[in-house]
């Protein structure tokens, strides 16, 4: 029996189909593939249907729930007249993070309050125990952030340093730091032995540090626009510190360290009251 092998191929499948040419050349792949430049431009020109369905929908969404109920919100007069007396607190990103976190908890312990399904001794203690928690997560994230608060300055200064392309500047930061920690301690010191009060001098600010450095200077007369984004980094340390430290501890360190066993002693309460109520019948 004869087997007779076809090597040619069609013209449409990119294939050089030339009998006279050797098998390797015969068997030369010639399609073009897309450069990822042009795939990625043809992509840019033509938008997703999908995406913009999708970002409609997402827009609608939210500018009802900002003309309904957000602004409604922000806009209240009690809200307002608290802006204006905190607009020039050194922490109010703080207070915003805890007024967010006040109504929440109070929204948990309003629904459980009036659930139906838990008799009310366990409903009232529960309620505490969620307005405990509250209190005390509050206070501790605000003494965190405070314990932080110098040593965050301290990376903030590094990386003022790194933005301004200054190596130096975290040391001369340090420095000044250190100063004026002496001259305080002195001046504390001295007014014991007066009893005076002392005027203690204020640590030196890195944002401060920043706008007397030449190369803020300079980039302030060449681009008012790249100074405004330097300013704005540095700056945006501390409510940067603010909001990994009370996101801490009002989302992971409440919900696994304060929440489990508050509820375990609010079981044991509930026990131990039940026991105390049917006793008191019985004796009656």
């Amino acid at each position: 029996m004869n087997l007779t092998v076809n090597n040619t191929f069609p013209k449409n499948y990119g294939y050089k189909n030339t009998n006279s040419q050797p098998l390797s050349a015969r068997l030369a792949f010639t399609a073009k593939t897309p450069l990822p430049d042009e795939m990625v431009n043809k992509a840019m020109k033509e938008p997703s249907k999908f995406f913009k369905y999708f970002n409609e929908k997402y827009n609608k969404f939210t500018d009802f729930i900002a003309e309904k109920f957000t602004s409604k919100i922000v806009e209240s007069e009690s809200l307002l007249k608290l802006a204006d007396k905190f607009k020039n607190s050194d922490n109010f990103y703080q207070h915003c993070l805890t007024i967010g976190s006040v109504i929440t908890s109070g929204l948990y312990m309003q629904r459980t309050l009036t659930n139906d399904k838990l008799d009310k001794d366990r409903r009232n203690t529960l309620a505490v125990n969620q307005g405990l928690t509250l209190i005390v997560s509050t206070i501790g994230a605000y003494a965190l952030d405070k314990y932080l608060k110098g040593w965050w300055d301290n990376v903030t200064a590094r990386f003022a340093g790194h933005l301004v392309g200054d190596g130096k500047f975290y040391e001369n930061y340090l420095k000044q730091k250190n100063d004026i920690k002496a001259a305080n301690k002195k001046l504390i010191q001295a007014a014991k032995a007066s009893g005076t009060k002392p005027e203690l001098k204020s640590m030196p600010k890195v944002a401060k540090l920043v706008q007397n450095h030449n190369y803020y200077k300079t980039l302030l007369k060449t681009s008012e626009d790249d100074a405004k984004i330097l300013m704005t980094k540095v700056k945006g340390m501390s409510p940067l510190r603010a909001m990994i430290v009370f996101g801490f501890v009002y989302r992971y360190f409440v919900p696994v360290v304060v929440t489990k066993p508050a509820n375990m002693l609010c079981e044991k309460y509930l026990a131990h009251k039940k026991s105390k109520d049917e006793a008191a019948k019985m004796k009656g």
